[in-house]
């Protein structure tokens, strides 16, 4: 990679450089994969281009390839995780790699194709924040933590949210499968899944838990693709990796930012392992966010029910009253209208095309 200034920017009286970070020279059959990389000053967590990492216009790999968009999203993740290794590393050569392995079979995040298709439903359920509290410092709060996870000299507490398992159960007594989505990176997310078990067996090796995503499985989306020429630049969770067509699949997240396809996302408080574990904290603070999975237990369930009475919809039909854009549209229906919040809910559910799918 290479720095070129672009442009002498005014401040206060005084010319400041301002140095856009620009890809090396690449061929026109790169760039018609690559997304160029973001302007430093967009990216949160990188300090330079090698720490943002390369992102693919995956519609373009898609068919550049004859792939899924699931298998193609794995493409990008391995191209990312050789970029870690080598950043200065040929690109092509790279690339031409991480297709290779996902012909293979090759996909980190675990998934099978085929147990993907069967599944009646997925819910994906985000990391940080909603399945666990990371930040939790033992020293700071005692011993409330709920997994202790070596990383090298250092170990770290986990608090993890109440109710997890009764949300698992609650999809997989539908029908459906959990998949599990983080936006950290590989290592630090995979060792607390190993560490954490359901039923005796740890998260990452479970029956009932498609796979794991992690950071490099987030995806940029240039304006061109998609009907409303909207880009996506903040690296988000693709739900159409798990279903194209967006009707069987839910996410459930406290970061609305983290996905762009808001009529199947199911928006949570915050888990917060200081709240939870203060022993002078706000009671109803407490029981508020404690309940906060076995509230999406409910809303699974009470979709699931409305599913096996409409045999023609779609589980993001069924679910749409508890998305973070469908609960917009039963708020209005029921304060404009002489609809109780459950009659709104179905009536939400029989006109879908009120609820937008972008805001």
């Amino acid at each position: 990679m290479r720095r070129l200034p672009l442009i002498v920017l005014l401040v206060g009286g005084c010319a400041k450089p301002v140095v856009v970070e620009t890809p090396a020279e690449m061929s026109e059959a790169l760039a018609e994969v690559v997304i160029p990389p973001l302007p430093l000053w967009t990216h949160k967590y990188a300090d330079t281009v090698e720490e943002q990492g390369v992102f693919l216009r995956i519609s373009a790999v898609m068919a550049r390839y004859g792939m899924t968009r699931l298998d193609a999203v794995e493409v990008q993740n391995h191209l990312r995780d050789q970029r870690r290794v080598d950043p200065q590393g040929d690109l092509q050569a790279q690339l031409d790699e991480a297709v290779a392995r996902v012909r293979r079979g090759d996909r980190e995040s675990g998934v099978d194709p085929a147990a993907l298709a069967a599944a009646r439903f997925v819910v994906v359920f985000d990391v940080d924040e909603t399945l666990w509290d990371q930040s939790y410092r033992v020293e700071r709060q005692g011993p409330c933590h709920d997994l202790a996870v070596r990383d090298g000299m250092e170990v770290r507490y986990i608090k993890t949210s109440p109710h997890w398992e009764t949300a698992f159960e609650a999809v997989r007594g539908a029908g459906g499968k959990v998949a599990i989505f983080s936006a950290n990176v590989d290592d630090r997310t995979l060792a607390g899944l190993r560490a954490w078990t359901w039923e005796d067996r740890p998260l990452t090796d479970h029956p009932d838990v498609l796979g794991v995503f992690t950071n490099s499985h987030l995806v940029l989306q240039d304006k061109a693709e998609g009907s409303r020429k909207a880009p996506v630049v903040e690296p988000s969770k693709d739900l159409r990796i798990f279903d194209e067509g967006l009707a069987k699949v839910i996410l459930v997240d406290d970061n609305p930012w983290r996905t762009f396809q808001p009529t199947n996302l199911r928006l949570v408080a915050k888990l917060d392992a200081d709240l939870m574990c203060d022993a002078d904290a706000d009671p109803v603070a407490q029981e508020a966010r404690a309940g906060e999975l076995a509230r999406v237990a409910a809303s699974i369930r009470d979709a699931a029910a409305w599913l096996d009475a409409h045999p023609e919809g779609t589980f993001r039909q069924a679910f749409l009253p508890f998305t973070w854009a469908g609960s917009l549209a039963v708020d209005t229906v029921a304060e404009a209208t002489d609809h109780d919040w459950p009659a709104a809910m179905d009536w939400v559910r029989e006109h879908p095309e009120v609820v937008p799918p972008q805001f």
